[in-house]
């Protein structure tokens, strides 16, 4: 049952006049049913919702985050954009938000997380080396070698372990370099890792 007070909204009404700030809101101390019409009601308003549903995320309610993140993920395509440029723009525990969104949504994210592996932003480089392994897509494996020479090594050794996710062979020559020559020791080991678990795949499949 819904908490003491509450009010039940109006779901109709408010995605008429576009009030999705309101309808979010009102998922707070909501009953299970209401919460899912209202979860319907914003995947159904797909990209007129999307701009409130990125806001939601940095609500601190749990409730509020969990359906923002479930209908972001549903709305999927069009959502891509906003929360991208969202995840280049906020900090912290947000950005992380997105970036688990972002990985969710798929193939429809790949291309503009590839671009954000460029973004100047070193913690934004690192989730999105992070967000691509999570994908394992195989049009990461370009820009994922090209992050091994990053300037940054917590950038290098995420694009190390993501590659070891992808499993593609054709990384080995590149992690072997890593894993020998690298200045950091964390970046060498994290290769190393990566390359076994690489031809440790290869091996299972032969």
């Amino acid at each position: 049952m819904a908490e003491t007070g509450y009010v039940q909204p109006d779901i109709g009404g408010m995605v008429g006049r576009g009030e999705f700030r309101d309808l979010i809101a009102a998922v707070k101390g909501s009953d299970p049913d209401t919460m899912s019409d209202i979860l319907d009601s914003l995947i159904g308003s797909g990209e007129g919702a999307v701009p409130a549903l990125v806001t939601a995320l940095r609500e601190g309610d749990e409730q509020i985050e969990m359906v923002a993140s479930i209908a972001l993920e549903k709305i999927g395509k069009t959502a891509v954009i906003p929360l991208v440029m969202a995840f280049r723009e906020k900090d912290g525990l947000a950005r992380v938000k997105i970036a688990d969104i972002l990985a969710n949504i798929g193939d429809p994210a790949v291309d503009e997380i590839i671009a954000a592996l460029r973004d100047p932003d070193e913690e934004i480089r690192v989730l999105s080396a992070l967000v691509l392994g999570e994908m394992r897509t195989p049009r990461a494996f370009d820009i994922l070698i090209s992050a091994l020479r990053d300037s940054s090594e917590n950038v290098r050794a995420q694009a190390a372990i993501s590659l070891g996710e992808l499993g593609d062979i054709r990384a080995t020559d590149d992690l072997g370099k890593l894993a020998e020559g690298d200045g950091s020791q964390a970046v060498r080991q994290v290769a190393a890792n990566a390359l076994i678990r690489i031809l440790e795949v290869k091996e299972e499949g032969a």
